[in-house]
Parts: C-alpha cells; structure tokens; sequence
C-alpha cells in the first residue's frame, strides 16, 4: 500500500510539473499531489479517512508569516507544514534566500513543524530537528510512478500527527518558551511599527 501511494504521488505530481499547456509556480504545482499524499499516508499510518485536514494558507498574524498549510487531526490544529519549490530541500538552515532565510526564523518557534519541497521531508518540534532528513528517490519532474520512499516517511508523519504539546515541567522550560512567545511578539509588533500599522 506504502509503494502504491508513493507511486501515485510521483505520476500525479509530474503530470502537474510537466504540463506543457499550461505553466504555473512548481511550488503551487505540487500543492494538490502534496495534499493526496499527506492524506492517504494518514490513512496507512492509522488515521481514520476524513480525520487529518489541510488547510492552506492559514495565517500566523502573531509571527508574521502564513505557513502553506495548518494541519488538523479530528478537528484539533496540530501542526502545520511549508512547502517550497522542488528542489529546494527540507532543511531550513541551509537557506540562501533572504525571503526564506527569515520565514524560517519565524516558522522554527512553532512547535510542530513539516518543511517539504515535494521531494524531501523534514519534521521540526519548537526548532530542532525530529530524526533525519527524508528524501524521496527519483525526480518529481520524470520519475512519475517510479518515485520511491523510505518507510521512515511514515514514520516522521506519525510523529507530526500524533504531537502532543508538553507543558513546561521546570521554571527553567516554563521560562524558555515564555522568551520564544515574547520574541514572536517583538517581532510582530516592530513589523507593525514598519509597516505604518497602528
């Protein structure tokens, strides 16, 4: 069933990539197979259909930035996920443009995190790193159904869609993530205070 989805994936994504008919942003192109994928392997991990929901393009106004998806499991916000161009990479700090260099800034104080370009998958918990990198193998452009994965990829999806928030169990943690919200909030407010916004 794992193989069956990934291949799935791979034809429906090339077919959007490669269309010669019609051209659009390959980040946007990917949106739809990205959704399918997320979807069915929720299902392969033990989700039951029509529990875990993308919605896209939730706005963030406390960090300034909109995240391409907040992800619910039975109504309840669990995480969300970015997605970006392929090839472009999951890993966030490697970044050079400075658009994406300060999303990232942002995005790392969540606590639930998924970075995607299509091809490889990245889970990050309140800025660190969850487990390794996952890279799909073969092209999104050409493998089309010949696209394969590492069962490690329903792994990092289990881990985002059964997060739990921890509450802080010493003052020093209770501190660590009162500084992570007042941080967010300087930034919201100086972002504010440049924009004219009163």
């Amino acid at each position: 069933m794992f193989d069956q989805i990934i291949s799935k994936y791979g034809a429906t994504a090339k077919a959007k990539l490669s269309s010669p008919a019609i051209t659009g942003a390959p980040e946007d192109n990917i949106r739809a197979p990205l959704e399918e994928l997320i979807t069915a392997l929720a299902i392969a991990a033990g989700q039951q259909p029509g529990w875990v929901t993308l919605v896209g393009e939730s706005t963030l106004s406390a960090l300034g930035t909109r995240p391409d998806y907040a992800v619910t499991v039975r109504s309840a916000l669990t995480g969300f996920i970015e997605l970006k161009a392929p090839g472009k990479g999951a890993d966030p700090r490697k970044f050079t443009d400075p658009h994406d260099k300060r999303q990232w800034q942002k995005l790392k104080s969540l606590p639930n995190l998924i970075y995607s370009d299509g091809q490889s998958f990245s889970l990050w918990q309140n800025g660190a790193l969850v487990g390794q990198i996952i890279h799909l193998s073969g092209d999104l452009d050409t493998a089309g159904a010949k696209l394969t994965a590492p069962q490690t990829l329903i792994t990092l999806l289990t881990d985002f869609l059964s997060w739990n928030p921890i509450p802080p169990d010493s003052p020093r943690k209770l501190a660590e993530v009162s500084a992570r919200l007042c941080r967010l909030l300087r930034d919201e407010v100086l972002e504010e205070l440049e924009n004219g916004t009163q």
